[in-house]
């Protein structure tokens, strides 16, 4: 037994000894509050993954297949016969041969039906890279389709923006025509308000300019008085002759400039203001004149503002219509014209895709058909080599059933021999070891101190009736010195394994109540942790549950490690599984 698990089970009764000699114990209580503050250095390290195996030790009997019967798998009448009873055989010898004729006509058949398979195969996958292409082919055009009806929605949208473009300058123009032609009445109306105004006054202004001639030709009187030889009778004829009073007798240009005020009240001083006076009281029928012309071209506007008014109004109302029918274009093209061009692309897309999936179906079909044929060449190939009967075994010839020209019976033996070379060890397992064992699994075979290497050959899985037990058969592998038949030998075979699993060292574990547990180091304390266990190989154990590879595990054993106790670790512990327990029990 290891030092780890001495101490696992002698350290209880090292520390009931210490116990009851601490009792006896008289010492002061500070030598116990110095044992108690000792801290237990323990060794660490992280759970490493690893392969786990166990193997079990078994008993089993050597035995040997003594005889082996050489039969055919094929009917017919024997050519050649080669060994005779007594014969020495090595395996693969060449025994006999059974007539090939009919086999050999069958593999013609099946080399001819192969072939032309493989022709159909041929074709099978022209037609599907035929049906590819065509498929590509299908699908630009449809993209080509789908492409042109987008660009012809779009050309169909941008004549409806336009068509709304057109109906809003002809709504422009219908509004403008309309300010125009209201403007052009307002000013009809204006013209026709400033000519009855001007007609009620050219009367009145017909007399003031009149009786403004007269003033200055009176004016032109006085003022003339003053170039003549006798300016104060002048005066005086003219003033007799008007009845004017109150002016110059002798100074004619002052009693001019002095009439002109008094008769125009102030409104001219010199006989160029009162020219304009006159001008602008006989210019009233011009100005009627004038706006009378005026009036006859505005009437003309006028029309003409009527005539683009209603122009304007028919624009708008041919821009609605188009506008309309723009619109209506756009939504049947979309309703109706590009909904048929999406199906009819997505049928030509189903329809190119169903004929690529149908080329592949029959290459699939075909394929089958040539796989079918190869077997049935593989198989006529087979019956050939059945006519060619070989020794499965070296031995000795020890019977021969047939001879040339007469039938052999397939199944029947035709020779019998005595192998020389097989060896087999028998041995019976518990079922769940049997349920672990695998034919061609290759186990440990012990005799005299020699090792021997075997193979599972028979694992039937069926329980023995006199013992309860599980029947298995190894064959012996040759290259070995020969085992004495009926001797007992000892196997060595693997009944479980892990691989690649977490582990740790089986010192590290305790148990209470069946629940095992460990300490992993944290924080310079040890902290309990409970785990679930798998197998183990005796000096590792698999850790299926409750730690991971970062975990630090404390691998020294100790009985006093509590879980939150204070520990120091110790890098100088030994490694592997050898585990050293120090400073477990106070000095």
């Amino acid at each position: 037994m290891r030092k780890s698990l001495i101490i696992k089970y002698l350290f209880p009764v090292v520390l009931v000894a210490s116990v009851l000699a601490g009792c006896q114990n008289t010492g002061s209580k500070d030598e116990d509050s110095e044992q108690e503050t000792k801290k237990i250095q323990v060794s660490v390290a992280n759970p490493v993954r690893s392969d786990i195996e166990i193997t079990g030790d078994f008993i089993g009997t050597v035995s040997a297949d003594s005889t082996v019967n050489v039969v055919s798998k094929l009917s017919g009448d024997v050519t050649n016969a080669y060994f005779e009873v007594g014969d020495y055989v090595n395996a693969g010898d060449l025994m006999f041969t059974i007539d090939d004729t009919s086999v050999r006509i069958s593999m013609k058949q099946a080399q001819a039906a192969l072939d032309s398979s493989r022709a159909s195969l041929g074709s099978a996958q022209a037609g599907l890279d035929a049906a590819r292409i065509s498929n590509l082919y299908t699908t630009a055009q449809v993209t080509q389709q789908w492409g042109t009806a987008a660009t012809n929605e779009m050309q169909l949208a941008n004549a409806v923006n336009s068509a709304k473009y057109g109906l809003m300058n002809a709504s422009e123009n219908n509004d403008a025509a309309g300010v125009q032609l209201d403007y052009i009445r307002e000013q009809i109306s204006d013209i026709d308000d400033q000519i009855d105004q001007l007609e009620d006054n050219k009367e009145n202004m017909a007399n003031y300019a009149k009786s403004l001639s007269q003033i200055k030709n009176v004016y032109t009187e006085i003022s003339e008085c003053a170039g003549t030889a006798d300016p104060v009778t002048a005066l005086g004829l003219v003033y007799n002759k008007y009845g004017i009073t109150g002016l110059s007798p002798d100074d004619a240009v002052a009693a001019a400039k002095t009439y002109l005020q008094m008769s125009t009240s102030g409104g001219a001083s010199t006989v160029e203001e009162l020219d304009a006076m006159i001008s602008g009281a006989t210019s009233v029928t011009a100005s009627i004149d004038s706006l009378e012309d005026a009036r006859e071209q505005l009437l003309v506007s006028k029309a003409q503002a009527e005539v683009a008014k209603t122009a304007a109004s028919t624009g708008v109302c041919q821009a609605q219509e188009a506008e309309a029918l723009a619109q209506r274009m756009l939504d049947d093209y979309k309703n109706y014209t590009l909904a048929t061009i999406i199906t009819g692309g997505n049928a030509q897309l189903a329809g190119a895709n169903s004929q690529v999936a149908s080329a592949e179906a029959g290459v699939k079909q075909v394929q089958a058909g040539v796989a079918q044929a190869e077997t049935g060449v593989e198989a006529a190939k087979l019956q050939l080599d059945y006519a060619n009967v070989k020794a499965p075994v070296s031995g000795i010839v020890t019977a021969k059933n047939i001879t040339v020209n007469n039938m052999a019976a397939a199944g029947s033996p035709a020779y019998v021999i005595t192998a020389d070379d097989t060896q087999y060890v028998d041995f019976y397992v518990s079922e769940a070891v049997m349920d672990r064992l695998l034919v061609g699994q290759e186990i440990s075979v012990l005799r005299n101190g020699n090792t021997y290497k075997a193979k599972i050959t028979e694992n039937a899985g069926v329980a023995d009736a006199t013992n309860g037990l599980f029947f298995v058969k190894a064959q012996i592998l040759p290259g070995s010195e020969k085992l004495i038949n009926g001797t007992k030998v000892k196997l060595t075979i693997a009944t479980d394994s892990r691989s690649s699993v977490i582990t740790v060292p089986v010192d590290s574990l305790y148990y209470l109540n069946e629940q095992a547990y460990l300490y992993v180091y944290s924080d310079g304390k040890a902290v309990r942790r409970n785990v679930t266990t798998g197998i183990t190989d005796g000096n590792k154990i698999e850790i299926t549950d409750g730690v991971s590879e970062q975990d630090r595990i404390i691998t020294t054993w100790a009985s006093q490690l509590r879980d939150g106790m204070e520990v120091t670790v110790d890098n100088s512990a030994p490694s592997g599984n050898e585990i050293e327990v120090l400073n477990e029990i106070p000095d």
